[in-house]
């Protein structure tokens, strides 16, 4: 009895830690107060984020690169924006965030300090000739297909993952290519990972 206790506090713990260790390479965002047209956040574990404003036109009207690390407080001053809808998006390597920032034509900026949309992007493990894709909190099919550069199929795959998970590996052969493309849609998200084996 106590081996078997012992097993399953052994994989409990694994799991946690594996938790914990993806939940570091997350970054976090928060609002602070809007004053006027100033627009005040927080990113926590902010070590590779790039922060983009934009409007719903899609033109960029600003954008700027984060790696100062664990903690990073900026301010935003909107003050030459129109009334209007405009965006920000955080990205890293991990996943994308998008927020919706309303300016009225009584020039009341309104924040909603939830994201729009949250996409998670896959996340790779790659060991010689080994790639393990990752994916979590998955929502609809997802269409995995690997090929090289001259466009040779080597998997496809269009599923829905009950569990909202995908863990997939590739035994990517260096005989037969030596680059390969690994290439993820997810609800009309295109993801593309090219591997060099040599």
């Amino acid at each position: 009895m106590s081996t078997l206790l012992k097993a399953v506090f052994l994989a409990g713990s694994l799991l946690f830690s594996a938790n914990v260790m993806s939940k570091d390479r997350d970054f976090s965002l928060s609002f602070g107060n809007v004053q006027a047209k100033t627009l005040n956040f927080e990113l926590s574990n902010a070590k590779s984020v790039s922060v983009f404003v934009y409007n719903t036109a899609h033109d960029e009207l600003f954008s700027e690169h984060l790696t100062d690390g664990d903690h990073v407080t900026k301010t935003y001053d909107l003050q030459s924006f129109e009334p209007g809808t405009y965006y920000l998006v955080a990205e890293s390597e991990v996943k994308i965030e998008k927020y919706k920032i309303q300016i009225s034509a009584e020039n009341v900026m309104k924040v909603e300090k939830t994201p729009v949309s949250t996409i998670n992007k896959p996340e790779y493990t790659i060991s010689g000739h080994m790639a393990k894709l990752h994916m979590s909190d998955v929502k609809g099919p997802v269409s995995i297909s690997v090929y090289d550069l001259s466009n040779t199929t080597y998997y496809t795959s269009d599923r829905e993952y009950a569990d909202g998970k995908v863990d997939i590996t590739f035994n990517l052969n260096p005989q037969t290519a030596n680059q390969y493309i690994i290439r993820v849609e997810e609800n009309g998200n295109i993801f593309n990972k090219m591997i060099s084996l040599r």
